[in-house]
């Protein structure tokens, strides 16, 4: 500790030295800023005391003292090194919130910082072992960095805590999903679709996750489940004649076939297995039409434009055709190569030769 200044007060001599600041970042970071809380909840750490006593006298006549001027930017080896010097440790703590040191980590996540942002959550667990948010943030994390064990049992943590935790809910789905245990990420997106069942994609993981284990009457099943919700969603209605089909329920997968070739689609998220299903139709006009009209009112979704290919290509507007390929190409070139292996389904062999790279 050394003295960097002597402020003199209305004849007060004030003694500020390298460790003045950290009641200052103490009090921002576990406190939100108040440092009142803070001296009531440390009253017993007389050396935090010295320093806290003078800064709430400077406070009175500096009151930017408490800015993020003097608080930022927050580096954590620091905050341990002033913990360390002061005596203090995370079973100190009983009034402190977690939430500052929350935001933190959040920006640590985002700038891929995880050494920093995995000592951060210790140090929080060792505050309040059951803060679950730490658990979902840790396992997330280890999962993005290939650790898919670990990371899946924090989740479990996260879960097991808080079994109304969405977003942990939905994470641990997907790791078990990538490790191959279908069934039970199924029944984890299930809890999901029970607690928020307007996510709607969650119904299409879920059956996913079935089919992928071979459990087709259940895939069919949440299926049905969410055309009793949604009648009229087109998708859905497409993977369940995927799912008939492998149950070998052919009538009712050509009523849904029937069902999508004499409707228009009412969510973004049908146009194209509509378009698809038009094509195979052979209903090339009834596309041309719709899209025109859709991206008429939706310019937002110009991507869109890639699947006027097809019928302009059925009726001969070839340069009409290339131009539209060379403009998604350009400018959504991830959507053209997403959607080219479905074009080639549908043109015969001269078409294709728009296509080539």
């Amino acid at each position: 500790m050394e003295t960097v200044a002597i402020i003199d007060l209305m004849g007060e001599k004030i003694e500020i030295n390298t460790n003045t600041v950290f009641p200052v970042i103490l009090a921002d970071v576990m406190y939100e800023g108040d440092i009142d809380l803070m001296m009531a909840d440390l009253k017993s750490k007389e050396k935090l005391m010295t320093e806290s006593k003078k800064i709430k006298k400077i406070s009175e006549k500096i009151p930017g003292i408490s800015s993020n001027f003097v608080t930022k930017p927050f580096i954590f080896s620091e905050f341990l090194s002033y913990l360390k010097e002061f005596e203090l440790s995370p079973s100190d703590f009983n009034h402190a919130t977690l939430n500052e040191l929350y935001d933190i980590i959040l920006d640590y996540a985002d700038h891929h910082e995880f050494d920093d942002l995995k000592s951060i959550i210790k140090f929080m667990i060792e505050i309040d072992p059951n803060y679950t948010p730490a658990y979902e943030i840790l396992g997330s994390v280890l999962i993005e960095e290939g650790n898919l064990e670990e990371g899946k049992k924090y989740l479990e943590l996260a879960v097991k805590q808080d079994p109304w935790n969405v977003a942990a809910l939905s994470e641990l789905g997907e790791t078990y999903f990538n490790l191959g245990e279908y069934e039970k990420a199924a029944e984890i997106w299930m809890k999901e679709v029970e607690l928020m069942p307007e996510n709607t994609v969650t119904y299409f993981m879920i059956s996913d996750a079935y089919r992928q284990c071979g459990n087709f009457k259940k895939a069919a099943r949440i299926l049905e489940k969410f055309l009793n919700k949604y009648p009229k969603s087109i998708l859905a209605k497409y993977e369940l004649m995927e799912v008939y089909k492998k149950l070998e329920r052919s009538i009712e997968a050509n009523e849904l076939k029937a069902e999508i070739s004499r409707s228009q689609p009412e969510y973004v998220s049908d146009v194209e297995i509509w378009a698809k299903i038009m094509f195979q139709n052979e209903k090339y006009e009834k596309v041309e039409r719709f899209i025109n009209k859709f991206l008429d009112r939706n310019n937002e979704y110009e991507h869109f434009k890639i699947l006027l290919v097809v019928p302009l290509l059925k009726s001969g507007k070839t340069e009409e055709a290339k131009l539209i390929i060379r403009e998604i190409k350009e400018k959504f070139p991830w959507y053209y190569y997403g959607m080219k292996n479905i074009l080639e389904d549908i043109l015969d062999e001269n078409e294709k030769t728009v296509l080539v790279d």
